[in-house]
């Protein structure tokens, strides 16, 4: 469970409709999704970690779902505790709609893995005329930024004492600045041209 690898989950409208709050029903998703790609053996840190949550927050989600009987937990081996979400039908008898109307209950059936390929995704290289300007924008700002750094190391060697515009000219450029450095680059830059 690589979360850099991670793109996130998509909320389906039936898992909205169960009337959780906002971090039961992201982790609801989070453990359908992982149920879906062959089960959920998650621990509390890396839902915390995904979710940004703490490890605790994790936990008592996890039991209130469980409560709430959307969650079983099938198994622990020692290590690994296993998952499995509770899609609420008919059948089941769970009724989580937040008000109380008599309206005829439909069986949701969630789609788990179907993915989206809309047209407009089907090329997704940028037009020339986009990679045209964004060159010419790189350009321009970096032969911008080359002259500011010129005229900055000018301005340090007239200003600043011997070692200090020495030590600024041994620095490539400003997005390097620290301390002092920095805070004699943005006097620079504060400067009226």
């Amino acid at each position: 469970m690589n979360e850099s690898k991670r793109t996130g989950v998509w909320v389906a409208q039936w898992m909205e409709d169960l009337g959780l709050t906002p971090n039961q029903t992201r982790l609801y998703a989070e453990i359908v999704s992982l149920h879906a790609k062959g089960g959920c053996f998650a621990s509390n840190e890396y839902l915390g970690a995904v979710l940004r949550l703490k490890r605790d927050t994790v936990s008592r989600l996890v039991s209130q779902l469980k409560k709430k009987g959307l969650l079983e937990q099938t198994g622990f081996d020692g290590r690994k505790r296993f998952l499995k979400p509770v899609v609420p039908t008919v059948e089941s008898g769970l009724d989580f709609s937040p008000k109380k109307e008599l309206t005829p209950v439909v069986q949701v059936t969630p789609r788990i893995g179907i993915t989206s390929k809309p047209e407009s995704c089907s090329n997704p290289k940028p037009s020339l005329k986009y990679e045209v300007h964004t060159n010419i924008q790189k350009n321009f700002l970096r032969k911008d930024k080359d002259a500011d750094w010129k005229e900055f190391l000018a301005w340090s060697e007239r200003r600043l004492s011997f070692s200090t515009s020495f030590a600024l000219s041994q620095i490539r450029g400003p997005e390097v600045l620290s301390g002092l450095q920095l805070s004699y680059w943005e006097h620079f830059k504060a400067i009226p041209k």
